[in-house]
């Protein structure tokens, strides 16, 4: 199991699409900015075990073995979603992101309060490229994001 599906716990996806419902996950252009907003959030007390810096290669490895571990019921629920424009046009552009070496931050931030507090200690760092935060009503996108 990859450092990814380890730290969302295998619960990361909905339909076979990316949601980690209850996390934060900002995309920075550079593992170095990610690492600082992770050293920021945990000196504020956040738990090893509820906050992430991963690499892009990290990303797309990860996306591959989902691609492969979830099949054609992933693919369906991907073209489906891509159809309603909902988000796996992020997720492919987050992709994208990956591979031309951006990094990614991932909080769990369960409450609007540990996510007003992760997103104040996030963009006071260098400035991510896009965030946003997934919960049970939607996903709130924070930053850097103006598609359609």
């Amino acid at each position: 199991m990859s450092r990814l599906a380890s730290f969302f716990h295998g619960s990361e996806t909905q339909f076979g699409i990316f949601y980690p419902r209850g996390y934060l996950v900002a995309v920075f252009p550079n593992f170095p900015a990610a690492e600082n907003a992770e050293k920021r959030v945990r000196n504020a007390g956040v738990p090893e075990s509820e906050v992430i810096a991963v690499s892009g290669q990290d990303v797309v490895d990860w996306s591959e073995e989902n691609l492969v571990k979830k099949g054609l019921w992933a693919t369906l629920m991907r073209e489906l979603s891509r159809l309603f424009a909902t988000e796996e046009i992020y997720n492919r552009n987050d992709l994208e992101h990956a591979k031309r070496g951006a990094a990614f931050l991932a909080v769990h931030c369960p409450t609007d309060a540990e996510k007003l507090s992760a997103w104040n200690l996030i963009k006071s760092t260098s400035i991510p490229l896009a965030a946003r935060h997934y919960s049970f009503s939607g996903v709130d996108h924070l930053l850097g994001e103006n598609l359609p």
